[in-house]
C-alpha cells in the first residue's frame, strides 16, 4: 500500500477538539417535557387481561392500583 502523499499529519494534541464530532446534536440529549403523557395502567386496559388469578382475585385488578401510583409521582 502506499502512503498516502499530500496530506500533513497534525499532532494529536492540536486534534483533540474534532477529534469526536456527535452525529447529532448535543442538544437533543437534554430532557424534554412530555409532550402526551399515556396513563399507567393502559397496558392493562389495552390489552386482553390473562387468565391468573392471585387467590381467587385477578391479577389485572392486583395490578392496576400500583400502576396508577406510579403516575402520581
Amino acid at each position: 500500500m502506499e502512503p498516502v502523499t499530500g496530506v500533513e499529519d497534525a499532532p494529536f494534541d492540536e486534534r483533540l477538539n474534532d477529534f469526536y464530532s456527535p452525529s447529532v446534536s448535543l442538544s437533543r440529549l437534554r430532557p424534554r417535557p412530555d409532550a402526551a403523557t399515556a396513563p399507567a395502567d393502559l397496558l392493562l386496559r389495552a390489552l386482553e387481561p390473562p387468565p391468573v388469578k392471585v387467590r381467587h382475585i385477578p391479577l389485572v385488578d392486583l395490578l392496576r392500583k400500583p400502576y396508577r401510583e406510579l403516575s402520581d409521582d
